[in-house]
């Protein structure tokens, strides 16, 4: 498969998940989904952000390692982050975003453990 694609699929979905576990746990606690109330709904988001952020950075040595560098520090700043607000927040929500997100996260970092 080609790196670009790799990269593409790991980096898009971890920053989205990331970046709706923190809008997540910025919400008041009674427009948080169920799941997400309260102290033990709050670590889980919170370990679900923490682990896709840890695959947006292995997504991003993936790019260093195997495309130009600046093609990976492009997607970090300006299309990531574009992809989670125009696409898949709006079209899901913040907690469905979390779940498609951390489920494409975790695919993505088996596609990088694969295609290193």
């Amino acid at each position: 498969m080609d790196p670009t694609v790799v990269f593409g699929l790991a980096g898009a979905f971890s920053m989205s998940a990331a970046i709706a576990a923190s809008k997540l746990l910025k919400l008041p606690a009674e427009e948080q989904p169920a799941w997400a109330r309260g102290t033990r709904g709050n670590k889980r988001v919170l370990i679900a952000g923490n682990l896709c952020a840890l695959v947006l950075v292995a997504a991003m040595v993936f790019g260093v390692t195997h495309l130009a560098w600046w093609i990976p520090v492009l997607c970090l700043f300006i299309t990531f982050p574009v992809v989670h607000v125009i696409i898949l927040e709006p079209l899901l929500g913040l907690a469905r975003a979390l779940i498609v997100g951390a489920l494409g996260a975790l695919m993505g970092a088996v596609l990088i453990g694969l295609f290193w």
